[in-house]
């Protein structure tokens, strides 16, 4: 029952930013101040952080903290934000940037976000294996 409740509170939520977002234009304008907002509630420094640290398990441990150390000081997060912030104006409309807006003020948003890398790992194995076994049938027989 809680999943469901969660769910339907979820839903709700995110019809309820479309409605707001709905009644603003979809101007380049403000989709850069929907972007803006967005970037109130997801960091990149933060993701830089969590890739990095990522990124690190694969040395000995001894080495981890200089290599995040580094890496962390030679990212120029200001860089990754500005691309970040321009292709989001570019593909998503405002409602599109404010229902993610939201979905990341919420705890759950935010939860769910970062356990998406933990089902990506999951899924990409599967999505090779089948385009290899795909492209095997495509492939004629002697």
């Amino acid at each position: 029952m809680k999943p469901m409740m969660a769910g339907l509170s979820l839903l709700w939520i995110l019809s309820g930013a479309c409605g707001v977002a709905a009644a603003q234009t979809d101007t380049p304008e403000e989709r850069v101040k929907a972007v803006e907002r967005y970037f109130q509630e997801a960091s990149i420094r933060d993701l830089m952080t969590e890739i990095v640290s990522e990124m690190s398990q694969q040395l000995p441990p001894e080495k981890r903290k200089a290599f995040q150390d580094f890496m962390l000081q030679s990212i120029r997060i200001d860089v990754l934000e500005a691309a970040a912030k321009q292709s989001l104006a570019k593909h998503l409309t405002v409602a599109e940037i404010n229902v993610l807006t939201e979905f990341m003020r919420q705890p759950e948003g935010k939860s769910a976000l970062g356990k998406m890398k933990y089902y990506m790992a999951d899924l990409m194995p599967v999505i090779q294996q089948e385009v290899v076994r795909a492209l095997k049938l495509s492939k004629p027989n002697p």
